[in-house]
């Protein structure tokens, strides 16, 4: 595993790019399944992050993406909020596939973001991002890509979650707590602007 002192573990994505490129350039169509090989069994962290970025990418404005995601996503969660030590996806998303061509139109442009975020984020706060933190976080990902199927007919409708996953995947891979707690700040202001459309 390769750290840069700077921003954590963020390096490791660049190598799961590399991975997910090599791939593409061997097939037209990559199943859900080769994906998680390529990111590895054990990288709960990127894997939320790679499917949150997939959300607000142009594969989310696809019919039915942001659905199959969200089940990504839940599963993910749901297993790392346990304490599974490998990932495991059901086999109805894992034989899912999509374009090679798609993918790598998320794949290029996330390089350089990587490049500008490995100088922004970096380890501080790590308690906020191991153990039960890190459950608890899994735990609001999932909750939060419950939204995403029934936003999905709303323009833009699962852009909100969809950051703020990313955001917080993003916090767990960079061992980053400052942006875990910007991820919680979210949340509380995301709540309190629905309760006052409700009130």
């Amino acid at each position: 595993m390769t750290r840069d002192g700077n921003g954590g573990e963020l390096t490791r994505i660049a190598t799961f790019l590399d991975r997910l490129e090599d791939l593409g350039e061997s097939a037209d169509r990559l199943q859900v399944t080769q994906i998680i090989d390529a990111l590895g069994r054990e990288a709960f962290g990127p894997a939320l992050l790679l499917l949150g970025l997939m959300a607000l990418s142009p594969l989310g404005d696809i019919p039915g993406g942001p659905t199959i995601m969200s089940i990504g996503i839940v599963t993910i969660a749901a297993e790392m909020a346990v304490g599974r030590d490998t990932l495991w996806v059901p086999g109805l998303l894992a034989r899912r596939s999509v374009k090679a061509e798609r993918l790598g139109q998320v794949v290029k442009p996330l390089r350089s973001v990587l490049k500008l975020l490995s100088k922004v984020f970096r380890p501080r706060l790590t308690r906020l991002t191991q153990g039960p933190f890190a459950r608890l976080i899994a735990a609001l990902c999932g909750v939060l890509a419950l939204a995403l199927p029934p936003l999905e007919v709303v323009p833009f409708g699962a852009t909100i979650p969809s950051s703020i996953i990313t955001i917080l995947a993003l916090g767990l891979v960079a061992r980053d707590g400052l942006l875990v707690l910007l991820s919680f700040a979210l949340i509380a202001a995301a709540a309190c602007f629905g309760l006052a459309q409700i009130l």
